[in-house]
């Protein structure tokens, strides 16, 4: 894999960062693109580059030449134990040499603070402490990002710039500008790469494209410290602690931020800040800009909200009715399962002294083989037999947002 050396162009109010990519899928341009006033947030560096395509060269066994300057902290990570702990997330990934026609180091950091901003759970928690409490100097947020890097697929474009409109106005009651940030990473990556397995990979790239303002990138951790591991995963945000460090160059530092705190603590803070009663979005379905109330993210949320006593504050954001049609077999689904996630929601439930409803323990056991079948299917990484497959889209079928 050949990677040209970055330009930044200017056009039509948008300032754009691209670099030409020869490999064996063909030639192509990786590219990211900002309004204008944020266009000498730019970097002419490689670093942005080399971490988007790092998986794809390696999932295609290519080495990498880089014809742009690159960090020489990254360089040396990104050529040795990093590439270790990827093998260890995905074994198909195969080892490569990286080449670069110059190094970069011992620049001033630019003093911008910035954090991915979905409006989910794990976003309003790095806000919870580092805007809304007083967290120490150079560690307050001064930006948020929404990025297109492949989260909603090209079928979901609409529904996620809407969402990035409605995140703009809570953005500016809270006294932060929104930055939204076009790329076209996800190109690089084959379906068996899918945004779950490799968003920390996507995402980080959009801190390094726009280092020349950004210094520090706070990463929100899916995961708590007690849940880091470095095997087959469906999801490598699992050993984010690990990667990001890793990640992290003399001009950009990116930080795993909230992996001191389980989901079930993110969600019940959070629902301690008023401004998220009326701006929290953690749907993953793609018909509408809101809650759907009825996909397994909103279920698990509004699930943890229920059994925490505060469900009731978000009436204006989910449909509670529509939740509550489907709440028992859900419930059933989340008893019957051994993620993560899940466990602790059935922890909170047992400390609380909450009773299910005995329904649900029927429904448990029409979860329990289902739930063993996804398991074994997310452990086994993108290439499934057919058996395995059709659990999958079983399961995905029946955790399918109703209309």
């Amino acid at each position: 894999m050949i990677i040209g050396r970055p330009e930044i162009l200017r056009k039509d109010g948008e300032a754009e960062c691209r670099a030409a990519v020869e490999w064996s899928k063909g030639a192509g341009v990786l590219w990211y693109r900002v309004p204008a006033e944020h266009g000498d947030w730019l970097s002419e560096l490689s670093d942005a580059a080399l971490v988007a395509l790092l998986i794809p060269a390696m999932d295609a066994g290519e080495d990498i030449r880089l014809d742009g300057a690159v960090s020489a902290r990254l360089l040396y990570a990104l050529n040795g134990c990093y590439q270790a702990v990827l093998r260890g997330l995905m074994p198909f990934l195969r080892p490569v040499a990286i080449r670069a026609e110059a190094t970069h180091s011992d620049s001033p950091r630019a003093p911008g603070v910035a954090t991915a901003f979905s409006g989910g759970i794990d976003s309003f928690c790095v806000l919870a402490d580092h805007h809304y409490a007083r967290p120490p100097e150079g560690f307050r947020i001064t930006h948020l990002l929404f990025s297109r890097t492949g989260a909603f697929g090209e079928a979901g474009d609409r529904v996620m710039w809407e969402r990035c409109e409605r995140l703009r106005g809570h953005a500016e009651r809270m006294g932060l500008p929104l930055v939204r940030v076009n790329s076209n990473v996800a190109e690089f990556y084959r379906p068996g790469l899918g945004n779950l397995l490799t968003h920390t990979q996507r995402n980080v790239s959009v801190g390094h494209a726009l280092q020349g303002g950004i210094g520090r990138f706070l990463y929100a951790a899916g995961f708590s410290y007690a849940d880091l591991r470095l095997d087959p995963t469906y999801t490598m945000a699992h050993a984010d602690a690990v990667t990001l460090p890793l990640l992290s160059t003399d001009r950009l530092d990116t930080i795993s931020a909230g992996g001191e705190y389980t989901r079930v603590e993110k969600t019940l803070k959070v629902a301690g800040i008023p401004d998220t009663w009326t701006s929290l979005n953690v749907c993953a379905g793609l018909a509408s800009a809101g809650n759907c109330s009825t996909c397994w993210k909103c279920l698990r949320t509004l699930l943890t909200l229920d059994i925490g006593g505060v469900l009731d504050r978000y009436a204006a954001v989910f449909d509670l009715a529509a939740y509550r049609r489907r709440r028992n077999s859900f419930i059933g689904k989340v008893w019957s399962s051994r993620e993560s996630l899940h466990r602790e929601i059935v922890g909170l439930a047992r400390q609380r002294n909450w009773r299910r409803p005995l329904s649900s323990r029927f429904y448990r056991w029409l979860w329990l083989p289902l739930n063993r079948l996804n398991e074994l299917a997310l452990r086994r990484g993108p290439d499934l037999p057919a058996w395995l497959k059709a659990a999958r889209r079983l399961d995905k079928a029946l955790s399918r947002p109703s209309s």
